[in-house]
């Protein structure tokens, strides 16, 4: 036994809390407990459609030394602990938001003037509202997105009435969705070698509940339309002694995003920003 069980303990509820605030699916998508851990697939509950799909894993691996199983405190035990949460909140994200945008109901397009974001925003609303989802949204962006949102007029940022416009309660962003490309040059040539180009691009999730920003995990998943299936939340396995006579540790969860109404999903991409 490498953790007493209050050291297990202790480490459950530090990676519940981190995982909590750095994870942007967790804090956008309500989920539910399996009941089963050992669970390989669930039902995806598709309207129309039902079905199952795999439950997939996301872990981190890390190593302590004895020293710090032994550390009256916990607190470089916690240290490592939470580092290895925060990759892991990054790694479930890139997979969750991913797999969110390519299970898309319906795609839009901007140019970069605020009018044309608008209008696509209101687009964008417009379509998950024709499907019963009439709740304030929440809306995932790039850091491209988040540049065009919150461009100023008059000095002032435009960010609060476009989402108030699309009906928004909820605003995260992440540094994924980009392209490939070619930049132009300055005598309007392309360069030698392709370079990688932001798009502005942006996900709306349509809900039928109120639920506030960065509260999905609280709220019920029942009624909405994207939740996540959840056999092992984040939580701490210890795997044993390495080689080098440290301790190698885990900090893992089992999930799946089910898209059980696509209705709810809109996509929306703009221009590349060019340097």
């Amino acid at each position: 036994m490498y953790l007493s069980p209050q050291q297990m303990a202790l480490a459950d509820q530090a990676i519940t809390e981190t995982f909590q605030n750095c994870s942007i699916a967790w804090q956008a998508i309500p989920h539910w407990d399996t009941g089963d851990p050992g669970a390989t697939k669930v039902r995806n509950d598709v309207v129309n459609a039902p079905g199952f799909i795999p439950i997939d894993t996301a872990d981190e691996a890390f190593q302590v030394t004895l020293v710090q199983t032994a550390d009256p405190t916990s607190d470089a035990l916690m240290n490592e602990i939470i580092a290895a949460t925060t990759q892991l909140a990054a790694v479930f994200d890139d997979a969750v938001l991913n797999t969110l945008v390519a299970a898309w109901g319906y795609v839009g397009t901007f140019t970069g003037s605020q009018q044309g974001l608008l209008n696509a925003l209101i687009d964008a609303r417009a379509f998950v509202e024709d499907h019963g989802f009439r709740a304030p949204s929440c809306l995932t962006t790039n850091t491209a997105g988040l540049k065009v949102l919150s461009s100023l007029k008059y000095g002032y940022p435009i960010v609060d009435s476009l989402l108030g416009t699309a009906h928004v309660n909820s605003l995260h962003r992440t540094s994924k969705w980009y392209q490939l490309g070619a930049a132009v040059k300055e005598d309007g040539s392309a360069p030698n070698t392709p370079v990688q180009l932001p798009v502005p691009a942006m996900v709306l999730l349509g809900r039928r509940q109120l639920i506030p920003h960065g509260g999905a995990y609280d709220a019920s998943p029942g009624e909405e339309p994207v939740d996540l299936a959840v056999s092992v939340k984040p939580s701490l396995e210890v795997l044993g002694e390495t080689p080098p006579s440290q301790i190698e540790m885990s900090v893992r969860i089992r999930y799946a995003l089910r898209v059980k109404d696509k209705g709810a999903v809109a996509v929306l991409v703009g221009d590349p920003v060019v340097p």
